[in-house]
């Protein structure tokens, strides 16, 4: 899978980030003006970074990750299942598809679904309605979570971070070794910074420093993990 933000999508959302516009087309002079990582920025240049791909087909821990994929707008929008040992689930997003999720959760015979979103833009909100009313699903809102860091999910906890940036509402869902990010971290890149570019660079190196074997999975592009954000990651510009 293809990453999410190309050399230019990540120049452009800096320059918006920092409101400012750099004129320069020397790639060092580039990552200087735009507080970027050089050497990541470069390897995305050239298409030289690709995160290890993850395997949707194991367990870990006995866990099991399933990735919805739509198309919205020309671009692709992911949303995921989580299933437990005894078949409860956590579907986190809706992808614009909540009849590919509902299909789903009937297919599998799947318990109990709990229903979290990352973040409140359409592409991965819309059709939580559909998807509660099909398969009696419970839906944590941002009412809800508002001062709830821990949800239990069977004999698991679910820990929530808040994690502004992208927008006023973000969340990220830390589900064993699974991290649910929504737009805050593309693999070698971050989402837009449309509420505070500052909070949104915030937020990602407040993930990026819990353990490195952790799985990111990204509201859009591939999984990666935090070990290969902090190494690759053009905005992560010091070690965390």
């Amino acid at each position: 899978m293809e990453l999410e933000d190309n050399y230019e999508d990540i120049i452009k959302k800096a320059e918006r980030g920092l409101n400012k516009k750099v004129s320069s087309n020397d790639i060092n002079k580039i990552a200087k003006e735009l507080n970027l990582n050089l050497n990541a920025l470069k390897n995305i240049k050239e298409e030289k970074y690709k995160p290890k791909e993850f395997d949707y087909e194991k367990e870990y821990d006995g866990l099991k990750v399933t990735k919805i994929l739509s198309h919205f707008r020309g671009m692709d929008v992911n949303a995921y299942i989580v299933v437990d040992e005894n078949k409860n689930c956590v579907i986190i997003d809706t992808a614009q598809n909540p009849d590919k999720i509902i299909n789903f959760v009937k297919k599998e015979k799947l318990n109990s679904p709990i229903i979290l979103v990352t973040h409140e833009h359409h592409d991965h909100v819309d059709g939580i309605e559909n998807i509660c009313e099909n398969v009696d699903a419970y839906f944590f809102d941002f009412e809800d979570l508002k001062n709830e860091l821990i949800i239990d999910f069977g004999k698991r906890k679910i820990r929530v971070f808040r994690t502004l940036g992208h927008s006023e509402k973000s969340l990220t869902y830390q589900i064993g070794k699974f991290l649910f990010v929504g737009d805050l971290i593309f693999a070698g890149s971050l989402g837009g910074g449309g509420y505070s570019y500052e909070k949104l660079l915030e937020s990602a190196k407040m993930i990026l420093s819990l353990d490195e074997d952790l799985f990111i999975f990204p509201g859009h592009g591939p999984a990666t993990t935090v070990k290969e954000e902090k190494e690759n990651n053009a905005f992560i510009t010091s070690k965390i």
